[in-house]
């Protein structure tokens, strides 16, 4: 009978390292998933917010010469709304490296004062094109769909911000692949 239990003592230690092997596995990926998915929420809420103070900023306080207000957002609006979003990230994401972060700012109207089918450049602000930060950040070109034509004749402006912030891989790591980065990105329609 002895025999018996010693080989199932040693059945109990295959299986009781297995489940430990999983249940490791399972909390450094709830760790990881749990890191992710507040950085998103910062960086969610943050690009949003971005967003909407360039369209404010352009639309309430433009300085332009021309009565056809083209909404350009300069070289300078972008490069300070940047410092902005890394002022606030660093005072609510612990260990904040700016390195790791991406910044890209893209502006857009429609062609035919909101009605055309091609898109008008009228700003793209990218950090790592700047040489500002390391992360590479790159936004999607916004659907035209999303630009009409205003009741005063004119194109709406669409104002898009995303932000990338490179995260801990802790799960990734382990499997061999990588998903580390966080990419988020927050559209504001001017009027």
């Amino acid at each position: 009978m002895t025999s018996i239990s010693t080989k199932q003592h040693g059945n109990f230690m295959i299986e009781f390292a297995i489940v430990g092997i999983f249940f490791a596995m399972l909390l450094v990926f709830s760790a990881d998933i749990v890191i992710k998915l507040s950085t998103k929420g910062k960086l969610d809420r943050l690009s949003y917010s971005i967003a909407n103070v360039i369209k404010e900023r352009t639309q309430l306080f433009g300085e332009s010469d021309s009565s056809d207000d083209d909404y350009e957002v300069s070289d300078s609006q972008a490069k300070e709304a940047y410092i902005i979003t890394v002022n606030s990230l660093k005072r609510t994401v612990h260990n904040f490296d700016s390195s790791q972060f991406g910044f890209d700012l893209k502006v857009r109207q429609r062609s035919d004062y909101g009605t055309g089918d091609q898109l008008v450049d009228v700003a793209d602000w990218n950090s790592t094109e700047k040489g500002i930060s390391g992360a590479n950040c790159e936004g999607s070109v916004p659907d035209k769909e999303l630009i009409f034509q205003t009741s005063w004749g004119r194109s709406s402006t669409v104002y898009q911000v995303t932000l990338c912030y490179d995260t801990v891989n802790w799960f990734g790591e382990l499997v061999g692949k990588d998903f580390s980065t966080i990419a988020v990105s927050s559209l504001a329609i001017g009027r």
